[in-house]
């Protein structure tokens, strides 16, 4: 891991980055993606994307800054819900109904969601921890909750 990869996940784990991941980066991240094409967001290049599905009960578009990891499949969306007792409510509108659009590094494009389970959702799960460490502690807090793993394909 790069130095600056090592100081921004020390700093995302702190009690200082969660507030930020909660209560500010979302409302920042809605504009700066669609303003730099989906290229950037507040944590940096090629890390956060905005997913847009439809609401599982309001039938409405629904648009959430997530995390996405590549991961040579798709790209790897994690319902960490930063530890928290429920599922985030974005997982459960994929569930229901997963085509959705993706701007992630680039222009939105269409993808298709499929909730991971046993190995495969094993697999990526150890992607994602690579990818960030705090997700560990995610699984630990939001126990006996199994967070919810996704992978998006892209839709031709």
């Amino acid at each position: 891991m790069r130095f600056d990869e090592a100081v921004f996940e020390r700093i995302a784990m702190s009690r200082f980055g969660y507030q930020m991941a909660v209560h500010v980066a979302p409302h920042i991240d809605k504009r700066l993606i669609p303003w730099t094409g989906g290229r950037f967001g507040t944590m940096g290049f090629g890390k956060i994307g905005l997913v847009t599905s439809i609401g599982a009960k309001s039938g409405q578009e629904r648009t959430n800054p997530l995390t996405l990891i590549r991961d040579g499949v798709g790209l790897l969306a994690i319902g960490s819900n930063y530890g928290r007792d429920k599922h985030p409510a974005w997982s459960a509108n994929l569930k229901a109904n997963p085509e959705c659009t993706v701007e992630y590094n680039g222009p939105p494009r269409r993808y298709r969601a499929e909730l991971l389970s046993g190995p495969e959702r094993e697999a990526a799960w150890k992607t994602a921890v690579d990818f960030y460490a705090g997700y560990e502690a995610y699984r630990e807090q939001a126990a006996p909750r199994e967070i919810r793993v996704f992978r998006l394909r892209p839709v031709e």
